[in-house]
């Protein structure tokens, strides 16, 4: 994939979540103020520096056109949308329960990225994956 078109994925993950966000009620979100299951809560702008370090050197790798990946995009969507919350809100909102566990599309980018690069990691070169080209 071009360098544009894995920049357009990751802002339309990141737009479809923020509009989400914005158009649910109270009741049904969860503010989550530190990272995965509200971890280092208590620390709200050690989290959003070490997400925003951590999305701008995604975005780093996917605009030099080193690493051209739908992984990537996935990753730099997921993360867009959940570092701007952290860093302009204090929180994440979550607002897909399942089970003890909330979550938002940003969030399941984010895994769907994870997942990607792990199999392609684990698969040789000579069977290298679709979404790599």
């Amino acid at each position: 994939m071009r360098t544009a078109e894995l920049l357009g994925v990751s802002a339309a993950i990141a737009l479809a979540d923020t509009i989400i966000k914005a158009s649910i009620k109270e009741p049904l979100i969860t503010k989550n103020r530190g990272f995965a299951h509200n971890r280092l809560d208590d620390h709200q702008h050690v989290v959003a520096a070490v997400s925003a370090l951590l999305t701008a050197v995604v975005a780093k790798d996917i605009l030099s056109g080193k690493k051209r990946s739908l992984w990537l995009a996935l990753i730099l969507g997921g993360a867009l949308s959940n570092t701007y919350e952290r860093v302009f809100k204090g929180y994440v909102t979550d607002y897909i329960k399942i089970g003890n566990t909330v979550y938002n599309i940003s969030d399941f980018a984010i895994f769907a990225g994870a997942l990607m690069h792990t199999i392609q990691s684990l698969t040789s070169e000579k069977e290298e994956l679709k979404w790599e080209k």
